[in-house]
């Protein structure tokens, strides 16, 4: 794990969690999975009364490629950038290109992952990195930190207040890329 401080700016933070909580109700969804039902939002979910919101997501997620890229030392290509609120909710490790039991799942060309942490007003909600002596993060708002899909990690309660997080995936896959990725808001 790998931490960026002050990758996004408080300003920016503050200007994806009113858009988001001004968007839930209209634009989430239900999904595959029962747990992520409402409380994700992609960059496309957002309508074009938030272009500002879009334009900062495509801005964050084009620089965490930059520097994922670097750092994995060949070009990675982004899959996705999401808003997505805790409140409450927990998560248990996992690795992010493939189901707990190990068998495949619909995104395993998940090599690398970065999660933007947009607020820092709540109380649990830590990342935690099991394979790791226990390592864990607390997140700080404006803060990013990356590491690779294959790592075991999980998310903490959330036990006060909400956490919002902008949590992002690449590949080396450049057939994955998603088709929003170079679109100008």
């Amino acid at each position: 794990m790998h931490e960026v401080h002050d990758f996004a700016r408080v300003e920016e933070c503050q200007i994806v969690i009113d858009a988001y909580e001004c968007c839930r109700a209209a634009h989430s969804r239900r999904t595959a999975n029962r747990f992520w039902d409402y409380r994700v939002l992609w960059i496309n979910s957002f309508p074009d009364s938030q272009n500002e919101t879009r334009r900062i997501l495509q801005a964050w997620r084009r620089r965490a490629a930059v520097l994922l890229s670097a750092h994995a030392n060949c070009p990675l290509y982004s899959d996705t950038i999401q808003v997505v609120r805790w409140a409450g909710e927990e998560m248990p490790p996992h690795q992010d290109d493939r189901h707990p039991d190990g068998s495949p799942h619909r995104t395993p060309w998940r090599e690398w992952a970065s999660v933007i942490y947009l607020n820092s007003d709540f109380d649990g909600g830590e990342i935690y990195f099991p394979d790791r002596n226990g390592l864990q993060y607390k997140p700080v708002r404006g803060s990013m930190i990356v590491f690779e899909g294959v790592e075991w990690h999980g998310v903490r309660a959330v036990t006060r207040g909400t956490r919002y997080t902008a949590p992002g995936w690449f590949t080396r896959d450049a057939s994955r890329e998603d088709r929003f990725a170079r679109i100008e808001y």
